[in-house]
């Protein structure tokens, strides 16, 4: 089990991989965290290492790097980027690399369905990695819930209504009546694609 710092570590480190492409240096996470030291810093990813989270290459500044294996997430259906469809539980797994997940939540996967998020890189076919939570800042793409059927759109919220939109010109964005029964299912973590799906 991770102490609650060594899961902030690495989440830490799970977020500067996504967003620069590299690992941080023991310098940039000491100085994340307030640490007294590189070697203290050095020690928090020792102990990540040891529990299976982490690969290090030896003499290397940057050579920190995530497991990218052992990682399978239930695939609960279809998703629509498009309009909404229903989506179901099934009795299938995904592998997903660990940089995709945050330890302390729980995930799954749907296959996405229509090109209304293209230009967001999000293909019909690929696999979306959701984070399972009931809220989103704007601007997030999630998994909405319109009137129980699941959509995958940018979520917009408007002082009298919510919207959900499209990444391709297209598609108008959802209007979400106040009638309608809206439930955020998940957040996009991450996409993989699916090399053998039929475009």
């Amino acid at each position: 089990m991770l102490t609650p710092k060594q899961k902030n570590v690495l989440e830490f480190l799970q977020r500067f991989m996504q967003e620069n492409g590299y690992s941080p240096s023991y310098q940039e996470i000491a100085d994340a965290f307030g640490l007294s030291s590189r070697s203290t810093a050095q020690k928090y990813v020792e102990r990540l290492r040891e529990a299976g989270f982490l690969d290090m290459e030896a003499g290397s500044k940057r050579g920190v790097t995530l497991k990218q294996s052992g990682c399978h997430l239930p695939l609960l259906g279809r998703v629509a980027a498009g309009q909404p469809i229903e989506y179901h539980i099934h009795q299938e797994f995904v592998e997903v690399p660990s940089s995709f997940l945050r330890i302390d939540a729980e995930h799954f996967c749907l296959i996405v369905q229509g090109d209304s998020m293209i230009e967001a890189g999000i293909l019909s076919g690929d696999y979306a990695v959701i984070r399972r939570q009931d809220h989103a800042d704007n601007g997030t793409v999630v998994v909405a819930s319109v009137d129980g059927q699941a959509t995958l759109k940018t979520i917009f919220k408007k002082k009298s209504r919510v919207e959900l939109h499209a990444a391709n010109p297209k598609y108008e964005p959802l209007i979400v009546p106040p009638t309608a029964q809206l439930r955020i299912e998940g957040v996009l973590t991450g996409v993989l694609r699916n090399l053998s799906a039929a475009r």
